[in-house]
């Protein structure tokens, strides 16, 4: 998630094992990171990993956090001296902390941010969230062409990286927009699409069932 390009230290290792567990086991992650005492930290890029990785931890663990108390180290270090990486991450948490507290304006400029570092990004799984942050936001704001394009677009990375339940998500999301704007042979356009990834995972079935009814 996060590099490891710090200084070998026991802070730093078990920063290095809390994100090693951050997919998988995110709630062992925030537990070696709440072990963490702040006053080991011993400088301003230690800080601002643990700071990043705690505020990760928090998301995946369905925590929402409304304040900036914790990630505000990671701002400070990484939009300066991070790497596009370490920034694109610290732009969408900033974004999610602003979705908790409701302010959608700020939220979409953060993850606007995060995209405008796409083609310096390796990680498409991050790019996919981010385009699905984002289309969350222009639903709210009924933006719907919007809405199934950052669907879209989220869709077709996550095929290509082989993250079959995202990708039909994606698209069911895709399918739900074009009915809300009655364009019938546009939303079947996309089901037929859909519908043999459908065939081939069968768990994701509940995703497709409400635009089927629609």
């Amino acid at each position: 998630v996060v590099s490891s390009c710090g200084g070998p230290g026991k802070v730093w290792e078990k920063l290095d094992q809390a994100e090693h567990l951050m997919e998988t086991k995110p709630d062992s992650a925030l537990a070696i990171l709440d072990n963490i005492k702040l006053s080991t930290l011993k400088n301003g890029e230690e800080s601002a990993r643990y700071a990043l990785l705690k505020s990760i931890a928090l998301d995946k663990n369905c925590i929402d956090t409304t304040t900036f108390d914790i990630i505000n180290p990671a701002i400070g270090y990484y939009i300066k001296h991070g790497s596009a990486h370490e920034k694109f991450l610290t732009y969408y948490y900033c974004g999610r902390i602003y979705q908790n507290q409701g302010n959608d304006d700020s939220a979409m400029e953060q993850f606007i941010n995060a995209a405008d570092l796409k083609n310096e990004i390796k990680d498409s799984t991050l790019l996919a969230l981010n385009l699905v942050a984002m289309g969350s936001l222009y639903f709210k704001q009924y933006k719907l062409s919007k809405f199934i394009e950052t669907n879209m677009d989220a869709a077709e990375i996550y095929g290509r990286i082989g993250k079959r339940i995202l990708e039909i998500k994606s698209y069911t999301n895709a399918i739900d927009g074009y009915i809300m704007m009655h364009d019938k042979a546009a939303a079947d356009s996309v089901l037929s699409v859909c519908m043999p990834l459908v065939h081939d995972c069968p768990e994701s079935e509940g995703f497709v069932f409400s635009s089927l009814l629609s």
